[in-house]
Parts: structure tokens; C-alpha cells; sequence
């Protein structure tokens, strides 16, 4: 005891960043008995070379003398160097590491052999861990999908005033206005842009988005606040000019829960949009839960964690009762996430969520081809 109360600092300085050191490069929560047990050893072994080599000669560092400020200075800047260059060599490692994750997560496509994400599901089997999953931690929150690449469309901007619409556009080819239209909450932006935008390149034609976080597209009176404004507004500028084509999502999901359906009025949207001769397509919400889907996703071999489909969304697509309207066409992309009644976290070796209840921007994209191809079949396209 007495000799542990020598050296006490010493094991107060140095059993902290050995522990976080310890569970940052294990990508560990937290420590068991044994690593907590080895942890400890390690800590009381350094602190036992630290305190001759550290604490003692520092104890007995001069007190006086004429050059006291100098002497004192310079043990300064030396700790301070000792201290702060790991820090900065630490700092510019994970830079590097953040930028080859975000590069990695940015440029990932369906036609990636090593993380075909949905694409795994109809070409090698929807489980596969060949190789590290995408996007990494570092990048994981930036995996947002991006705005179209063009401003919103002329004189549209003033018309949401400040709302927190996110209004953007990709002109056709020709310099026609906007074919598609998306609109939508944070799930459209997520789910629907990557499908319209290459919907769009396939057929030469300009999409116009109208999204709002929390804020589902139906009639204005169901609705209240900014998100009623902008349905107010975007049923206004489809009324005047409508588009050939509106995407929007049709259900929404429960966390942990099958109590999915419709979104408010969106029955009596689609019999409006048909009505005005837009063809309407839906999108069926993804599964959501009160855990965090990304961080669950340790085990990446096994296709991370895993939940039941029936425990999250209902039996069948309640959109499904809108097929009865001319015009409309429904998408269930369930299949992409969920197979024999099992969602996974990780397919293909990409995350499939960015948290609770988003799609990954990176699954997105590798989803596009896939769901394009089905608009297309239900709308008797060709490319």
C-alpha cells in the first residue's frame, strides 16, 4: 500500500488515456474482466517506470538559484512538446482516416464489388463480410444525402419565405422546367433523391425537390406551422404547372413497432395529383427503432445486427389500397432491407442506416438502379 501510495499520481495520470486508448483502437463500448483486469496491470507498471523516470527528478528540480525562470520555462515547453505531439500526430492521423472514410462513403456505388450494398441482395447473397463496411464511424454523420446541384427553380425560392425548405433542382438536358418532383420529409430526402435524381439522368429530364425535416407532403390542412406553408406552396406550383411525375412517401413507420400506416391526407393528395393527370409514385417508409441502427451494427461478418420485419412494419404495404387510383404507382423497397422476415444493419458490406430511422446515403445510391428499374417496369419505360 504504501508503495501503490507513491506512486499514486503517477497511476491517476496514466490509467485514463490508457483506457480510452485501449477501447478506441478495440472499437469496444465497454471493458470486461479481463481486459479491465490487464488494463489495470498496465497502468500500475507504467505508473511504476514513470515515477522514477518522470515524477522524482521533477520533484527534485531546482527551486532556485539564478536562472529559476529559465530552468522552469524550459520544463514547461518540454511538457508541453511531450504533450502535445502525440496530440497533433493523433489529430492529423484522424484527419486522414476521416477523409479516406468520407471518399469511401462518397463514391460508392451498386457497381462496387466489395460493397455492392443492395446490390448484394440479388447478386451474392444479402450477408457479406469480405470486406470493412462503409460508411466508418467518422463519416457516418455526414452521410446525409446531398441537395440536387442546381438552385431552386426561378422564383420559387421567396415563395417558402423562412421556412426550412430544402429547395433545389437538376435542369433537364433541354432547359425544360422540372419533369419530377420529389417532396417530402428528412425519409424522401434519403430514400426518394437518389432514385429520382438517376430516374431523371436515364430519361433527360430536370426534378425539382421541396423537402422539410418532420414534414410529410399532403393537403395544407393537415398540416401545421412552416410544413403546412410549404405544402401550401408546393400544391400551389403543381396546381399551375404540373410535372409529369411526383415521388413521395406514402406510409410511415413506428419505432419497434408494426403500427405502420398511411401519412396523413396522402389519399387525398394522390386522388388531387391524378386529377391534374401527374403520375404519382409512393415510396413505403423503412423500418425505424428507439436504438441507434448504426451503433448496433458491431458484428459486420454476420451483416451487423438484426430485428424482425414483423416487429417493425405491418404485413402488407397499407399504400397498398391506393393502387385502386389511375396514375398511381406504388414502391415497396422492404425486400432491400429485410429477407425471410429479418432486417440486417450491414448488406453488401455498407451500413444500411445513419441512426435510428434513416437510410445511409451510401445504401441509398447502391438502392437506385435497383428501384429505378422498377419504376420503370411499372411504368412501362425504356431506357
Amino acid at each position: 500500500l504504501a508503495a501503490l501510495g507513491d506512486m499514486s499520481y503517477c497511476v491517476y495520470l496514466i490509467h485514463w488515456p490508457v483506457v480510452v486508448l485501449f477501447l478506441a483502437q478495440s472499437e469496444r463500448a465497454q471493458l470486461d474482466a479481463g481486459s479491465g483486469g490487464a488494463l489495470i496491470a498496465a497502468s500500475l507498471a507504467l505508473a511504476w517506470l514513470m515515477t522514477p523516470l518522470v515524477d522524482r527528478p521533477v520533484q527534485r528540480f531546482p527551486k532556485g538559484g539564478g536562472h529559476v525562470v529559465l530552468k522552469k520555462t524550459a520544463l514547461v515547453l518540454v511538457a508541453l512538446a511531450v504533450g502535445l505531439l502525440p496530440l497533433a500526430v493523433a489529430d492529423k492521423a484522424f484527419d486522414n482516416e476521416r477523409e479516406a472514410q468520407r471518399a469511401a462513403a462518397r463514391n460508392n456505388d451498386a457497381d462496387d464489388p466489395e460493397h455492392p450494398g443492395a446490390g448484394a441482395v440479388a447478386e451474392q447473397g444479402w450477408q457479406d463480410g469480405s470486406a470493412g463496411p462503409i460508411p466508418g464511424p467518422l463519416a457516418i454523420h455526414e452521410n446525409w444525402v446531398p441537395d440536387l446541384p442546381g438552385p431552386c427553380p426561378p422564383g420559387q425560392r421567396e415563395l417558402f419565405g423562412r421556412t426550412k425548405t430544402l429547395c433545389s433542382s437538376m435542369p433537364a438536358p433541354d432547359g425544360d422546367g422540372p419533369a419530377v418532383v420529389v417532396v417530402g420529409d428528412s425519409h424522401a430526402e434519403q430514400t426518394i433523391i437518389p432514385t429520382a435524381e438517376l430516374f431523371a439522368e436515364r430519361h433527360g429530364l430536370g426534378v425539382a425537390q421541396y423537402l422539410m425535416g418532420g414534414c410529410s407532403f399532403g393537403p395544407p390542412e393537415y398540416y401545421e406551422g412552416d410544413c403546412r406553408t410549404r405544402n401550401e406552396v408546393v400544391m400551389t406550383l403543381l396546381d399551375e404547372d404540373p410535372p409529369d411525375l411526383v415521388m413521395l412517401d406514402t406510409t410511415v413507420s413506428a419505432p419497434d413497432f408494426p403500427s405502420e400506416g398511411l401519412r396523413p391526407g396522402v389519399a387525398e393528395l394522390v386522388e388531387h395529383l391524378t386529377s391534374l393527370g401527374i403520375t404519382v409514385v409512393g415510396f413505403r417508409d423503412n423500418p425505424r427503432s428507439v436504438q441507434d441502427l448504426y451503433e448496433c451494427s458491431d458484428d459486420a461478418t454476420h451483416g451487423g445486427c438484426s430485428f424482425a420485419q414483423g416487429d417493425h412494419l405491418a404485413p402488407v404495404d397499407p399504400a397498398e389500397q391506393l393502387l385502386t387510383i389511375p396514375g398511381f404507382h406504388e414502391i415497396d423497397p422492404t425486400d432491400l432491407y429485410c429477407s425471410a422476415g429479418t432486417c440486417r444493419t450491414i448488406i453488401g458490406n455498407v451500413h444500411v442506416y445513419l441512426d435510428d430511422n434513416h437510410i445511409s446515403g451510401s445504401y441509398a445510391r447502391t438502392m437506385a438502379p435497383i428501384l429505378v428499374d422498377r419504376i420503370e417496369s411499372l411504368l412501362e419505360l425504356k431506357v
